[in-house]
């Protein structure tokens, strides 16, 4: 079974194209930066991640499930 991923905009995550989408994999501690950027308007960035997270089907409980478990 595959492992979910949940995309997530981290504030401090940007550079002058705008912010970086995050990408935290289940089970494991961090997180990783894509190569993309989604404009310097924060909350199209995490309107962006949200409709990606709900494409793949998951809840926004899952969702901050994924996040805070990176946490650890």
């Amino acid at each position: 079974m595959e492992k979910k991923i949940a995309y997530l905009i981290i504030e401090t995550e940007k550079d002058d194209r705008g912010y970086i989408p995050c990408l935290v994999q289940d089970g494991d501690r961090g997180y990783y930066t894509t190569d993309w950027r989604w404009g310097n308007d924060i909350n199209v960035a995490k309107r962006l991640a949200k409709e990606r997270n709900d494409a793949m089907g998951l809840t926004p409980l899952e969702t901050a499930k994924i996040i805070l478990q990176s946490l650890r």
